[in-house]
């Protein structure tokens, strides 16, 4: 069970962008820099059946460039597209001015992650210097049209299965697969609870690292990370950086502490779940007690939008009797988090200058009463209810509260 917009962001982050164009352009002595192959056809030269998307002739000296940028990455953008290329400049006195310059470039929409595509524009260059170096496979006659076959199987395959096997001949294979590329997950804190979107335990083996197989055998949807690194008698920054990993891998999602005097309200968002009924059916299957028949969705419905500001939990449960529903409401509000249309509103305690100063709360507390840290984060930190901070704070009446 995914966070819709979390969701949405993970799979475009691993999904590699899909493929526009691919072409492959040489330095002619004559004409400078040219388009000698393009997939598809018209895409970059214009014909009289087409315009092309790229001006070509805008950026060609950045296709075939000055020797000081051949053997690197190059990447262009256009208005419209992103262009990325590896220039490859092979020095020999075989050639007319003793040189070959070539280079095959992909073609992606601008604001494509083109991550992924990285190492294989920089493999294909790489095998192609190679076919050149070893048998002038590009610059003789005879065979180098065979690139346009292989890059319009380039274009089909990586747009298809993201992968792809080009025989080139008896000796020479271009072998490519796409690999997912994810960002890099948001930091962990001590005072989140870690869910699981997976069963870990059926994923664990022989080959897992053993402070994270400690780890994930706590990981319960209830404890917080510093709570799990205590049962498993782990270091605490360790405990972060195994949920760091499990988080990266989309193994588990990050929720608040659970209590009844958490504060909770809904976003505008909850309007697209009427018209999902796959949303609505996993919501009553996952927010019902066991053995029992929860309430139609629409209560569910309900008693999400009657969440609001300046209402906890508690006062919540007793003013919707929602103990006599079935519902277990720890998942169901658990779920609202989860699908992304409700939202903890948190409680920073603040003591203004100078009774900061003047104030008999320990120092290390009063540290944290700038408006900056959450009852959830000092009371991780102290060791302590949400409760029995509040019978701290009581005893200086100069702190102050704002609800975020």
């Amino acid at each position: 069970m995914q966070d819709y917009a979390q969701q949405e962001s993970d799979f475009q982050a691993g999904i590699p962008p899909r493929l526009i164009s691919i072409f492959y352009s040489v330095f002619d002595l004559n004409k400078g820099p040219k388009v000698v192959f393009e997939v598809p056809e018209g895409s970059i030269i214009s014909t009289g059946l087409s315009t092309s998307i790229i001006d070509f002739d805008s950026i060609s000296e950045y296709i075939i460039p000055k020797q000081q940028l051949c053997g690197h990455l190059v990447s262009i953008c256009t208005e419209s597209y992103k262009i990325m290329g590896f220039p490859v400049y092979i020095e020999d006195d075989k050639y007319e001015r003793n040189a070959f310059m070539f280079n095959l470039s992909f073609v992606f929409d601008r604001d494509a992650d083109t991550s992924s595509y990285e190492p294989v524009v920089r493999k294909v260059a790489r095998v192609l210097t190679s076919l050149e170096t070893e048998n002038e496979f590009l610059s003789n006659e005879a065979t180098k049209d065979v690139m346009y076959n292989i890059i319009e199987q380039l274009l089909e395959d990586l747009n298809s299965y993201c992968e792809c096997q080009i025989p080139i001949n008896s000796a020479n294979t271009i072998n490519l697969k796409l690999f997912p590329t994810y960002r890099n997950p948001p930091p962990v804190y001590d005072y989140q609870v870690p869910i699981c979107t997976v069963n870990l335990k059926a994923l664990m083996d022989d080959n897992w690292d053993i402070t994270m197989k400690k780890i994930a055998m706590h990981i319960n949807g209830i404890h917080h990370v510093k709570k799990i690194a205590e049962i498993a008698d782990v270091d605490y920054g360790l405990a972060r950086k195994c949920m760091e990993h499990l988080l990266y891998y989309g193994c588990v999602i990050m929720i608040d502490i659970f209590q009844f005097s958490n504060v909770y309200a809904v976003k505008p968002d909850i309007m697209r779940i009427i018209e999902d009924e796959t949303v609505q059916s996993e919501c009553l299957s996952y927010v019902k007690k066991p053995g029992t028949t929860p309430p139609s969705f629409a209560k569910l419905f309900s008693l999400y939008c009657s969440l609001k500001h300046g209402s906890t939990l508690k006062e919540w449960v007793q003013d919707n009797q929602v103990e006599s529903l079935n519902i277990d409401i720890r998942r169901f509000i658990s779920f609202g988090v989860i699908k992304g249309f409700l939202y903890r509103v948190h409680k920073y305690p603040i003591l203004p200058e100078p009774h900061n100063q003047q104030s008999e709360l320990p120092s290390r507390l009063r540290k944290l009463l700038n408006g900056k840290h959450h009852y959830d984060e000092i009371c991780t930190m102290e060791g302590c209810s949400a409760r029995k901070l509040d019978e701290i704070l009581a005893a200086e009446p100069e702190v102050k509260f704002i609800w975020r």
